[in-house]
């Protein structure tokens, strides 16, 4: 078969030599060949409760803190200055307590408002008396002393309710009276005195719970709206469970998904849905974390919990409705458990060895609930809830980016206990790349990047010489979210490379997910996210395109490409001057003697003694004696100087003393402002004290740039540094000798794979063409024939820079046209900054 091919390849390169001496790009398919499947299971979605993803989101209720819950805090809680503080516990993997503050707020009830008018007098108060559910206690208790012109208890929603003219509304909500009584309206306004729709209730003042139910029809199209409960009389009244929900849900569920959101997700033919996350498996400390028998049985009987994201989570959108959304997608179920650890990255609490043994009798539970027979305990409860068919829960992950010979310890003991019960699961651990440690053994790992486009365009052929046979590969969270504003075409192209990779690779990496899932526009906690939504429109960024042409394109299984493209340009290193600083990582470090010597010999010297030249970021900084010392352990300290710059071909020295702690130390040049937004950091003696490299800067967060080299920072004596910064790249020397030299390399911007679709009978080829220039690529489909008509799917910006917004939401997005020009040996101009896929009959 080689044979065959280097033949054709001959004489194709030999009739078409005229014509590919002007291709940017030469692409050669061997139709003939069959590579690695690509599987059904490999383009999935990551579901966490982050940024209001679910609760004023995907699920579809519409009031804000219906069950009054949303000021329970955790137990072991408490608010210092208007900031939530967890117990102080240690992480078992330093043995020292983090703690960390958390949002938290100063409105005692989110979501509501009491409304007096004219002289109405009338105090609203939460309290847990006579609860109306156990589990869910709390109840909003409003005492009316004097009606004067009236009292209501207003809900304005998730930033407003979204109504659509004609379209009907399901109100449920708990009522008890002690003293008043008589009829009480429930009206959608626009916020004043303009009603939308409403109903009236006869109430009892019996001192006794009541359900009241009514369907609502909006008048009007608006975004704005509001929910207005008119008390009727002077009294006593307690309120539970006040909601909300459009009567169209998805699939029609009562307590089901928002159908523009959910269809979103049904455009990306999810294979599988990941849940419950993400950093709120873990929780900021274990009694905060998702319980998932919690979130079982009536919604209104359920209490939630705070979210580590820092707002409250419901329930709503729990364990049942997770199966149940797998199963309207045509999606498998992931279900992520918890091994009795908490969050590692917030407070890294650990139960005990003998106490993890009921954590994994709940994962046990929740794979019973989900698959389980009927005649088991959960497997009965989930008949009882209405659905006696099992489930389709196909994966499950142990634990959420734990690491550690504990959490090695942990992982054998429940998958150990899982496979044994379930064999037919794959069972995924926390490790990356780099081995699974203690672990005996595991069907797949998990690694996770957020990072910079260069790290994409750099790594997208990170496993094509990975070890094969021990365990496959599910990348389940990435995305690149540093330095690309909201998420912009750059973003969305680092990532279609990236994926090509994947694809090209699918023997070893069968699975992905992009993260995070879900942006409300009202509220982010994470810099850079797949969809946004606001509470009446929904937006898919130019990723979330990408994500949906290579879901929908994916090949039955790949073929042998082979790609010769000309060579691109260095990009520069260092655009203008740039702020300059120390910095130090749980390392104590002084400082002194900072000069800079910019190309034309002239030096200034930085004034060590005038606080005022100074932005102090994070850290203990101390200024005696013309130093500045750094004395605590924090992480990613700094101290900029605002009085001087260095750019290209500018000479930096300084002099530094490490006194005690984990590694050197970090010095921030290139900086924007004088802050970590963006720039470069030297990071000498990082990663435990072992080596150093120069890293690129984005939101407080960086990406190793250059090689990482051998190399630590002994304690007790004083060093000279000096740094000079190249046309494209950066030199460090420590005391008179070089240590690391870097160099920007031409960044690869085109990347190319193909495959073949035997129900479709088409080759499938994709090309990422990441540059800023028209890039014309002779494309030789070898050992077959094809039709001259077929299909062009292309997504495509003027700039890398654009991004889609709710006023253009579809500024970016796919053009599908029709080309007649494919043959044997073809030419193809790829737009700019563009990903495009080619769908060519075959013969």
């Amino acid at each position: 078969m080689k044979r065959i091919f280097t033949l054709c390849l001959s004489a194709l390169l030999m009739t078409g030599h005229s014509r590919a001496q002007n291709a940017d790009m030469t692409l050669n398919v061997d139709m003939a060949s069959r590579g690695a499947e690509v599987p059904a299971s490999m383009y999935g979605i990551f579901f966490e409760e982050i940024n209001h993803a679910g609760d004023g989101g995907l699920y579809a209720e519409m009031l804000m803190n219906r069950s009054f819950e949303e000021r329970v805090m955790p137990e072991g809680y408490k608010v210092v200055n208007g900031e939530l503080v967890p117990p102080d516990v240690k992480n078992h993997l330093t043995g020292k307590s983090t703690l960390g503050r958390y949002r938290w707020g100063t409105d005692p009830y989110p979501g509501w408002e009491l409304r007096k008018i004219g002289e109405a007098e009338a105090e609203a108060t939460l309290v847990t008396e006579q609860p109306n559910f156990a589990t869910a206690p709390t109840s909003m208790k409003i005492d009316i002393s004097r009606m004067g012109n009236g009292v209501s208890l207003i809900n304005k929603g998730y930033w407003g309710i979204a109504l659509k003219q004609g379209e009907s509304y399901k109100l449920r909500m708990f009522v008890r009276c002690t003293a008043g009584g008589g009829n009480m309206k429930v009206n959608l306004t626009d916020g004043g005195s303009r009603t939308l729709g409403g109903k009236s209730f006869k109430l009892k003042a019996d001192g006794k719970w009541h359900e009241y139910k009514a369907t609502l029809k909006a008048t009007t199209t608006i975004s704005t709206a509001q929910l207005a409960i008119s008390l009727p009389a002077e009294g006593t009244y307690f309120f539970d469970y006040v909601s909300l929900f459009p009567k169209d849900t998805y699939k029609g569920r009562p307590n089901g998904m928002r159908k523009d959101v959910a269809a979103m997700i049904e455009g990306l033919q999810p294979a599988f849905i990941r849940w419950p996350g993400g950093c709120i498996v873990e929780g900021i400390t274990l009694n905060n974390r998702v319980e998932w028998k919690k979130t079982l049985g009536d919604p209104a009987s359920r209490q939630g919990q705070y979210d580590t994201w820092g707002y409250h989570n419901t329930y709503g959108f729990g364990y049942k409705e997770f199966l149940d959304f797998c199963e309207d997608t045509g999606a498998k179920g992931m279900y992520v458990c918890n091994v009795g650890i908490g969050c590692q990255a917030r407070t890294g609490e650990a139960c005990s060895d003998k106490e993890a043994e009921e954590y994994l009798q709940d994962a046990l539970d929740a794979i019973e609930y989900a698959i389980g027979p009927t005649d088991s305990q959960w497997g009965a409860r989930r008949a009882a809830d209405g659905h006696p068919k099992p489930y389709p829960l196909a994966y499950v992950e142990i634990g959420n980016e734990n690491s550690g010979p504990l959490y090695d310890r942990r992982f054998n003991m429940f998958y150990d206990a899982i496979k044994a019960r379930y064999p037919q699961l794959t069972l995924i651990s926390n490790h990356g790349l780099g081995g699974i440690g203690g672990a005996r053994k595991t069907d797949m790992v998990d690694p996770h990047w957020y990072v910079a486009p260069e790290f994409f365009f750099k790594n997208a052929g990170i496993f094509d010489n990975h070890e094969r046979g021990k365990y496959k590969v599910y990348v389940g969270e990435y995305a690149c979210n540093q330095g690309v504003g909201g998420g912009n075409m750059l973003a969305a192209l680092s990532e279609a490379a990236f994926i090509t990779g994947m694809e090209r690779n699918s023997d070893l990496v069968t699975m992905a997910s992009y993260a995070p899932l879900f942006e409300n526009r009202n509220d982010r906690a994470w810099p850079t996210n797949l969809i946004w939504m606001s509470n009446d429109a929904v937006v898919g960024r130019s990723s979330y395109y990408v994500q949906k042409m290579f879901a929908e394109n994916r090949p039955s299984y790949n073929l042998n490409t082979d790609f010769t493209a000309t060579a691109e340009e260095v990009e520069p290193f260092i655009e203008q001057e740039g702020y300059v600083g120390f910095g130090t990582w749980s390392t104590q470090t002084r400082f002194r003697n900072l000069t800079i010597t910019d190309p034309q010999g002239n030096t200034v010297k930085a004034d060590m003694t005038d606080p005022s030249q100074w932005a102090t970021g994070l850290g203990s900084w101390q200024q005696k004696d013309g130093e500045y010392a750094q004395t605590g352990t924090e992480n990613r300290t700094s101290l900029i100087w605002k009085n001087g710059k260095a750019g290209k071909g500018s000479v930096i020295e300084f002099e530094v003393n490490k006194t005690s702690g984990a590694e050197g130390f970090l010095f921030y040049f290139g900086l924007t402002d004088p802050s970590l937004k963006k720039g470069w950091m030297l990071n000498v003696g990082g990663w435990g004290n072992v080596e150093t490299a120069i890293e690129n800067l984005f939101d407080n967060n960086s990406t190793v740039a250059s090689a990482r080299i051998k190399d630590s920072l002994d304690s007790g004596q004083w060093h000279k540094v000096r740094i000079v910064i190249t046309d494209h790249g950066a030199d460090y020397y420590m005391d008179g000798r070089l240590t690391l030299s870097h160099k920007n390399e031409p960044l690869k911007r085109k990347f190319c794979i193909a495959g073949y679709d035997s129900n479709s009978n088409e080759i499938i080829v994709k090309v990422v063409n990441a540059s800023d220039r028209r890039c014309t690529t002779r494309i030789n489909l070898l050992n077959g024939d094809v039709e001259p008509e077929g299909r062009v799917i292309t997504l495509s910006a003027e700039s890398k820079r654009d991004e889609n917004s709710f006023e253009q939401p579809f500024r970016i997005s796919p053009v599908e046209s029709t080309f007649s020009g494919f043959a044997r040996s073809f030419s193809y101009d790829f737009k700019p900054n563009s990903l495009t896929i080619l769908r060519i009959k075959k013969k």
